[in-house]
């Protein structure tokens, strides 16, 4: 399973919740702001670091994650469930 930020929606996350700041964004998420501003402008595509501080950011906000993401597959196709851990890093495990 492939996934890829959903560079629009991000851009729109920024702009409501961070006042169009990506360095506020990327502190938020905990990576470094010049990964994100390469994510924003294309030429980076967005990695673990990314989509784990996005994840955290999106569970301790009340935001749905997967309006940030595309995947190649449903993420839940009813053999696949999603698990989380809690922490300073959580990581998103995929079983299939």
């Amino acid at each position: 399973m492939k996934m890829k930020v959903n560079v629009d929606a991000l851009r729109e996350l920024i702009k409501q919740k961070f006042n169009q700041s990506v360095p506020q964004a990327a502190e938020a998420f905990g990576i470094d702001y010049s990964y994100l501003f390469r994510v924003l402008s294309g030429e980076k595509d967005g990695g673990p670091k990314l989509f784990g501080g996005l994840f955290n950011y999106c569970n301790n906000n009340n935001l749905n994650f997967n309006d940030y993401i595309f995947l190649n597959q449903p993420l839940n196709n009813g053999k696949t469930k999603l698990k989380s851990s809690t922490g300073v890093q959580s990581k998103i495990e995929v079983e299939e």
